[in-house]
């Protein structure tokens, strides 16, 4: 063989050796009594080329090209040698010692004994008489004033007039009276909605609303929104997405939190602000009534009153130095104003429900309970929901923790569900109706008690979400938080009525819709007074020019008129506009 085509033979500390052709490897592995790995290794990229290295005409056996590409390697296993290189680390000689293996909880089933008593404390039904009593005899109006008060028209007045010299207009101010005017005219469009917002100052009998025009002018409605602010721009936090609106929520969920918690059952849970704008801050839900706009996270009574809300703007902005999870850090954040956890218990979905979650507040002292997903059910040897879809209607499983104090419940009903608590109990068994497939008729079914609670407890976010969209303010605006304002809006309205629903008695209750009227009503009329306009009647064209029953009538009072703008005292007595008729405006009018 050419001597350019020799096998090529490299031998290390390894036993690893390097040939040219299949024949020669096959050769030194039958001569090697240990196991080999073969590997074939690509041509050197110096010698690599597009050109033939012989002549096509004078093809020789010697000059016969490799069967393979490259080399190959051949690595047989002797590591009775040791390298003493210092090349390589120590670090890989030494042996890793075993992580501490995370002690596991022990799952029993047992009857559950907790460390809380069975029944909570009459902390919250005290403030709820104290709520009572102190807003006995008040109207809807001192009652939204409450939530919303003089500190809010402040600083919308205050941040209002800095963001309009920072516009560089100097003339710009606003008085209480007006912000509580703008504010009147925002609630009364949540139910008396018009395609336009200047359309309710329309002159039109079919589209005006006399008590708008007549408390404020469109072109000031309008300057008030412009320039309506809440925080300054020259103080921006740029770690807070929501600086824009900072100020108002803390306003509001201090005025919430007044009175304290006098509710026994609250439940955590996310309500969707509609919004189809561009902000980092929109989520995006699939299945959901609303698929786009801001997550708010709220805390609120089994009734629907509101304690505490917060806007979601992604898990970068969340507390540091909180290791729970998303939905545990909700959780954790709304109850820190929770001054007496004995008086209440909280409720929850899976979304926020993990066992370090429910250990966090069995060591804050708060009773909790919410549905668990399967894959958050560390270690708990309860039946699976695999097998227990294959039972009847009714039937339930649970395992106990004593150490953690933790109670796992499933329950099969049309579709298996699993409940966590660290307070609540499983007997007495309730008895609830079913419609049954099989024997076409209603069917009792028995449920644990942890359930029921569950029901009775969660769904107060859902409540006050369905009320506060009811009557949601119409008018829209352009700024990205005007759908956050006014939501916020829409909330203190619903705990609101949620306050005179407690307060009044059963001869005072009124619905929603007239809760809303009253409050907008009051404020569209501190300045309600007829106002004058020079602009002429807007006649629909049917009528003004269908040549019949169209007659000059004679009018006391001089008025100009719509054409020339003469002073005269004339009019058309059908169209009910001032015309001239000596200078035949009255005719020109009219064709």
């Amino acid at each position: 063989m050419d001597d350019d085509f020799q096998p090529i033979t490299t031998t290390s500390f390894y036993g690893r050796k390097i040939f040219s052709t299949l024949q020669e490897a096959a050769d030194a592995i039958e001569s090697h009594e240990d196991e080999a790995d073969v590997i074939v290794l690509p041509p050197e990229p110096d010698v690599l080329t597009d050109q033939e290295e012989f002549d096509d005409d004078n093809i020789m056996e010697s000059h016969i090209p490799n069967d393979v590409p490259g080399y190959i390697e051949v690595n047989f296993g002797n590591t009775d040698e040791w390298s003493d290189s210092d090349d390589e680390p120590l670090s890989i000689f030494v042996s890793k010692r075993p992580r501490a293996e995370e002690r596991n909880p022990v799952w029993e089933k047992i009857e559950p004994v907790y460390v809380f008593s069975r029944d909570t404390e009459n902390g919250a039904n005290d403030r709820l008489e104290k709520v009572k009593e102190s807003l006995r005899g008040y109207n809807p109006v001192q009652i939204f004033e409450k939530l919303f008060d003089d500190n809010v028209f402040q600083l919308m007045i205050e941040q209002s007039i800095i963001y309009s010299r920072q516009k560089n207009n100097h003339d710009f101010f606003a008085t209480m009276e007006e912000m509580k005017i703008f504010i009147g005219i925002l609630l009364l469009s949540g139910y008396h909605k018009l395609p336009q917002q200047r359309m309710y100052w329309s002159l039109d009998e079919d589209l005006g609303v006399k008590i708008v025009s007549g408390s404020i002018s469109r072109n000031r409605f309008l300057e008030i929104k412009r320039y309506l602010h809440f925080a300054d721009n020259d103080k921006i936090n740029k770690n807070d997405k929501m600086f824009k609106l900072r100020p108002l929520m803390d306003i509001l969920n201090k005025n919430f939190r007044q009175w304290g918690f006098f509710h026994k059952s609250l439940s955590v849970d996310e309500a969707m602000v509609k919004y189809f704008g561009h902000h980092s801050a929109k989520q995006f839900i699939r299945g959901k009534p609303v698929r786009f706009g801001f997550k708010d996270w709220m805390l609120c009574s089994s009734t629907g009153y509101c304690y505490a809300f917060d806007t979601y703007c992604g898990k970068n902005s969340e507390k540091k130095g909180q290791s729970l999870g998303l939905g545990a850090d909700v959780v954790i954040s709304l109850l820190e104003h929770l001054d007496n956890p004995a008086d209440h218990i909280v409720y929850f979905d899976n979304f926020f429900t993990t066992l370090r979650l429910m250990n966090q507040l069995t060591a804050k002292g708060i009773r909790a309970t919410g549905t668990i997903r399967e894959n958050r059910q560390k270690n708990c040897n309860i039946q699976s929901s695999k097998m227990m879809d294959k039972e009847e209607r009714g039937t339930y499983d649970y395992r106990f923790n004593c150490e953690n104090n933790l109670l796992i419940v499933k329950w099969k009903d049309n579709s298996v569900c699993s409940m966590a608590s660290n307070h609540d109990f499983i007997e007495p068994l309730n008895y609830v109706k079913r419609w049954s497939r099989a024997k076409k008729e209603i069917t009792t079914v028995q449920q644990p008690l942890v359930f029921q609670n569950y029901n009775a407890g969660m769904g107060g976010v859902d409540l006050n979400d369905q009320a506060t969209n009811t009557y949601r303010i119409s008018i829209r605006g352009k700024k990205w938080w005007w759908c956050l304002f006014t939501h916020m809006v829409n909330v203190t309205m619903t705990n609101s009525w949620k306050l005179h629903q407690i307060c009044a008695s059963p001869e005072e209750k009124i619905s929603l819709l007239d809760f809303t009227r009253y409050v907008a009503r009051y404020y569209l009329r501190l300045n309600n007074k007829t106002r004058k306009t020079n602009r002429p009647c807007q006649v629909p064209g049917a009528v003004r020019y269908d040549n019949v029953g169209h007659f000059p009538e004679k009018i006391e009072k001089q008025l100009r008129c719509s054409v020339c703008h003469l002073r005269i005292r004339w009019r058309c007595k059908k169209c009910i506009v001032t015309l001239c008729v000596e200078r035949e405006c009255f005719e020109k009018y009219h064709t």
